[in-house]
Parts: structure tokens; C-alpha cells; sequence
């Protein structure tokens, strides 16, 4: 009897009928951030997601397109030097195939940052609230979506960081999304499940030192697209830069050779 049933509950994701599309793209962003006073920061962070292959899946044509624009200011208060908490908005343009959507969002998060004993590795852990305010443009109709954002990430120097300000670094990391309610418009931010969505990341990046740090590296975003739970598996070469400087020194950041 409980043979039988260990063999039907293994069997049951085969059962099913889910379809999972995979795209492939880059994913490019920039961020720069700077002090406002001796604990507060400010921080802008850009960034585009890009179907650059085309595909028929199903009979169905998937152009290569500009999925998704993003931008975000935000405010940063240091608490402590292994504590941060934020503040931030954020608008994002989704096309995702001919639905085009945008939408706002505010969010609070706490961010905590340590070493791991004996190493040079540095863990940095993220909670995010947020509120998202989708409005489908073919519809005319605004909804509200409520997450939950858990991320986790490895930062290994690859230089004696006691010795010289620049060098290369390895980077993984996870973050998972949990959905408390659901868009009620469209596909962007819908609740599928409570687990809706997952980022995992790993890259290899260069600290510059004045010029801030340039990363290379594979995001692999793993989203349930519908109430079948049918999945879309995001494949992106991911290019960052993110610089590091006061406004008021710009024109020095800017004149000023690297090295």
C-alpha cells in the first residue's frame, strides 16, 4: 500500500502537462550609488531584460524583444556596518510578447552583510516587502501585488584585498520570491503559486577601484507563468557596472585617469 502510493506521488510531475518556454537573452544593468550624509545613501539602478533569439514554440511566434526596462531610485540608511535598511520605488515597462504592462512599485528592505570565520568569503543576505501596482495598457486597468524577496549572495576575493584596492572577485547568488496576493489584470505579477519565482546567479567580476566594479556572468530566472503552473526559464548573460562616488565629485571622478 505505501509502496504504491511513494510510486504515484513521485509519478505525478511526469502526469502533468506543464509547459516550460525557455528564452535567451542579456541582461545588462547599471547601478551607482553615493552618500548624502555620513549614514545615508542614495542609490539608482537600471537595467534591461532582452529576448535576443527568436523562436516558434507550439506554433506560436516568440520575436526577440525588449522584455522588460527597469528603474529604480532608492534611499539607503547604514545602521550599523553589518546592517542596512532601504527605501525605493521602482517603474518597470514590460512587453512580454505583445502584452505590455507597466508598473510601479514601493518597497522596504533589510539587508545584512558578514564574513564567514576563516575565510575571505562575504555573505550578504536581502528581505524585501513590496508592493507592486500593475496597469495593463490594453485593458486599462490597475491591480496590486503583494511579495515577499529573499536574497542570498557570495562574494570570494580573488587578490589580497590587504594589499591592493583592485582584482578580481568570484559572485553566486539565489533570491526567491514569494507571492502573498496577486495581480488580478494580466500575467505580470499574478499569483500562480506562493513560490512563483527564482533568480540564481553566478559571475566573475573586476574591482576597479575608482571606476567601481564591472561583472560578467549567467542569471538563470525561473518564473510559474500561469495558474497550470507552466514555467518560463529565462537564460541571460548578465552585464553589470556599478560605481561608487559622491555627486559633488564628479567632475574630479570624471577627469581624473583610473590608473
Amino acid at each position: 500500500m505505501y509502496k504504491r502510493l511513494l510510486i504515484l506521488l513521485l509519478c505525478l510531475p511526469l502526469l502533468s502537462n506543464a509547459q516550460t518556454l525557455n528564452f535567451f537573452g542579456q541582461y545588462p544593468q547599471y547601478s551607482q550609488t553615493g552618500p548624502i550624509s555620513k549614514r545615508l545613501n542614495y542609490q539608482l539602478f537600471l537595467s534591461s531584460t532582452i529576448d535576443a533569439l527568436a523562436q516558434t514554440i507550439d506554433n506560436q511566434r516568440y520575436p526577440a524583444t525588449n522584455l522588460q526596462v527597469y528603474a529604480q531610485p532608492s534611499l539607503l540608511y547604514t545602521v550599523s556596518p553589518h546592517v542596512q535598511v532601504g527605501l525605493g520605488y521602482a517603474y518597470v515597462s514590460h512587453n512580454l510578447f505583445g502584452i505590455r504592462v507597466s508598473e510601479n512599485r514601493v518597497w522596504a528592505q533589510t539587508m545584512l552583510t558578514h564574513g564567514i570565520s576563516q575565510t575571505t568569503l562575504k555573505l550578504n543576505h536581502r528581505l524585501r516587502y513590496e508592493e507592486r501596482y500593475p496597469f495593463r495598457e490594453s485593458t486599462q486597468k490597475w491591480s496590486l501585488a503583494q511579495l515577499a524577496r529573499y536574497y542570498v549572495g557570495v562574494t570570494l576575493p580573488l587578490f589580497d584585498a590587504k594589499k591592493s584596492k583592485t582584482g578580481f572577485y568570484a559572485a553566486v547568488s539565489n533570491e526567491a520570491f514569494l507571492c502573498f496576493s496577486g495581480a488580478k489584470n494580466g500575467p505580470v505579477s499574478a499569483k500562480n503559486v506562493f513560490y512563483g519565482e527564482d533568480w540564481v546567479y553566478g559571475g566573475i567580476g573586476y574591482n576597479t577601484g575608482k571606476w567601481g566594479k564591472v561583472e560578467l556572468g549567467y542569471q538563470y530566472q525561473d518564473l510559474v507563468r500561469n495558474p497550470a503552473q507552466d514555467h518560463r526559464h529565462l537564460h541571460l548573460v548578465q552585464v553589470q557596472w556599478a560605481t561608487n562616488f559622491s555627486l559633488t565629485g564628479i567632475a574630479d571622478w570624471l577627469l581624473t585617469p583610473p590608473f
